[in-house]
């Protein structure tokens, strides 16, 4: 817990930079220095074994695949949550504006950095801190239901929208489990990185979800269609977890 409210109070100045000095700069030197590299440095210190702590094992083909159809639904789902949640608790201008801006691309190899900028080193470097260093620690002294729990809290607290909470905390929670199930970081890491990748893309591209309005047209049937695709995907992917053992 203390880490955690340390990286937090972090987030402040980094946010600062980021917005205010550099893009690539802040987000390199928050990520890889702060949030994964100060779990590695006090997990080396206080001689914690790597794997306790940082469970990174070869997942299986079918495995990765359900987890790959599971998340893409959810992801889907979220877009559509995000649209209704904009309905009622709408964001300031101000802040779509810093998403725009982060996300703006105006060439190809832009754009390539900016995925791995944006997408992966996210996708990496926080999933080291709260599902590998947080979520563990937590769960070796309070259990793993309960280490789940908060995890997923502290992962929506710390990305500081209050507007899109809920759906950070739906996120966190997804992810959470994802370790829970398997106890192998490749597996949240890879869901992290398709969320990511998904919004940032449509982003570029310029895709609506929803695309004629949330009761209109095709959106309602794609939203029923996608939240049997993740039940049904989520079944068969713990399925596939447990009986392999992680």
């Amino acid at each position: 817990m203390l880490m955690f409210t340390f990286i937090a109070i972090l987030q402040w100045p980094s946010s600062y930079f980021i917005q205010n000095v550099s893009l690539s700069a802040g987000i390199l030197i928050n990520e890889w220095l702060v949030v994964a590299g100060l779990p590695f440095l006090i997990a080396w210190k206080l001689k914690i074994p790597t794997l306790e702590v940082f469970p990174f094992k070869k997942p299986k083909i079918k495995s990765l695949f359900w987890l790959c159809i599971m998340t893409l639904s959810l992801v889907v789902i979220i877009d559509y949550l995000t649209f209704l949640s904009e309905l009622v608790f709408p964001p300031p201008s101000a802040a779509k504006e810093v998403l725009d801006k982060i996300m703006h691309v105006e060439s190809l190899p832009q754009g390539a950095w900016r995925l791995f900028l944006i997408c992966l080193t996210p996708a990496f470097c926080e999933e080291i801190f709260f599902r590998g260093f947080f979520q563990n620690t937590l769960g070796h002294h309070w259990g793993k239901n309960l280490s789940l729990v908060l995890t997923a809290i502290a992962f929506a607290l710390i990305h500081g929208m209050p507007w899109y909470w809920h759906l950070y905390l739906l996120l966190g929670f997804y992810l959470s489990w994802l370790l829970f199930q398997t106890g192998n970081l490749w597996f949240p890491i890879l869901a992290h990185l398709i969320n990511n990748s998904w919004t940032f893309i449509n982003h570029v591209l310029e895709n609506q979800i929803p695309s004629t309005g949330f009761w209109k047209g095709i959106d309602s049937l794609v939203l029923i269609v996608c939240v049997v695709v993740f039940a049904l995907s989520a079944v068969q992917f713990a399925k596939e977890s447990i009986s392999k053992n992680y």
